[in-house]
């Protein structure tokens, strides 16, 4: 399977408007907002390795950061 990337432009617009519907949100539903974006996205994917991958990658990016 070909892995199928946004071009950076779309990305920073992605990130624009995740932040900003984040910030919309009470702080009470943002995880539950999350978890419901992160499922809807797994859908859309359609293969249970690659979403396993990007969460793996997700929570390294995380622990990275935390680490600092």
């Amino acid at each position: 399977m070909t892995d199928i990337t946004l071009p950076f432009a779309d990305l920073e617009r992605v990130y624009e408007h995740l932040a900003e519907t984040l910030d919309a949100l009470p702080e009470a539903q943002e995880n539950h907002f999350l978890a419901q974006l992160a499922l809807a996205l797994a859908h859309r994917v359609g293969d249970v390795e690659r979403v396993m991958t990007a969460i793996e990658e997700a929570r390294r990016g995380v622990t990275d950061e935390t680490s600092r």
